[in-house]
């Protein structure tokens, strides 16, 4: 059973959305502050949240970037920022803070299902995500088209490995907590390790279109640095090059599969 939490202070949409869910095996609960969404966060634990922009107390994003950075169990939960506006500043600003979707409002509830479904399958078992139209096949691949890549990279004493099929990075053997998209990124850039990406080839690899403000992979790089050093890498495995993009160095272990 997929436990998702909605943050929404549209009490009749929370209502709707929540009977719908329940048809395809997904358990919903709903609150409709910040606030009463960090106590059901910390009282529970969810495989996804939806987090509505237009809050009470604070706002969506403001609650996204909280949640991402703080030291909480629940930082990594997967999110899925829901919009009404039309403007692309709510979706790239909650990409920049941590989301890994986003909805525009008002949603087909197959679409919402869709997402939520998709992004289980590159952070969860499986078996834990949940196919809207037909049966799911036995075993799905973390990322299409990239199954079974495994990349070992060394730079000086600390060792980065990215491994596909698991949907995981590991620093110096311990395992990093990762978004789906910054898997999804560091992944590409293990891909073609040496080469230099432009910042839209590495958004149409992590969110499969170059139409977000491709801006949005800084902030993806800057939470994988971040994260690497926090691991306790004590060099930078993301290369800058000004101008033109990003590249993962070290020597590297030729991909196999695993």
């Amino acid at each position: 059973m997929i436990r998702v939490l909605l943050i929404d202070d549209d009490v009749e949409l929370a209502a709707v959305t929540a009977d719908v869910l329940r048809t395809y095996s997904i358990e919903l609960d709903a609150v409709h502050s910040p606030s009463a969404g960090f106590e059901a966060l910390e009282s529970k634990t969810y495989d996804l949240v939806l987090l509505d922009v237009m809050l009470p107390e604070i706002n969506g994003l403001q609650m996204c970037s909280q949640i991402r950075y703080s030291n909480a169990p629940y930082k990594d939960v997967s999110i899925i920022i829901l919009t009404a506006r039309t403007e692309l500043t709510d979706m790239v600003v909650g990409l920049e803070t941590g989301a890994d979707d986003y909805v525009k409002k008002p949603f087909e509830p197959r679409e919402l299902v869709a997402r939520i479904n998709a992004i289980l399958r590159r952070t969860r078992a499986p078996e834990t995500s949940v196919a809207p139209s037909s049966p799911a096949p036995a075993q799905q691949p973390a990322l299409p088209g990239r199954s079974g890549l495994f990349c070992e990279i060394t730079l000086e004493n600390d060792v980065i490995r990215i491994e596909t099929q698991r949907a995981q990075v590991l620093v110096n053997g311990a395992k990093l907590d990762t978004t789906s998209m910054e898997f999804e990124l560091i992944a590409a850039l293990a891909q073609r390790p040496g080469e230099i990406l432009n910042r839209d080839d590495l958004l149409g690899e992590v969110h499969g279109t170059t139409v977000i403000y491709s801006r949005s992979i800084d902030a993806l790089i800057y939470r994988l640095r971040t994260k690497i050093k926090e691991a306790g890498a004590q060099v930078d495995f993301i290369r800058t090059v000004r101008g033109r993009g990003y590249s993962l160095v070290g020597q590297v272990t030729t991909p196999a599969t695993v």
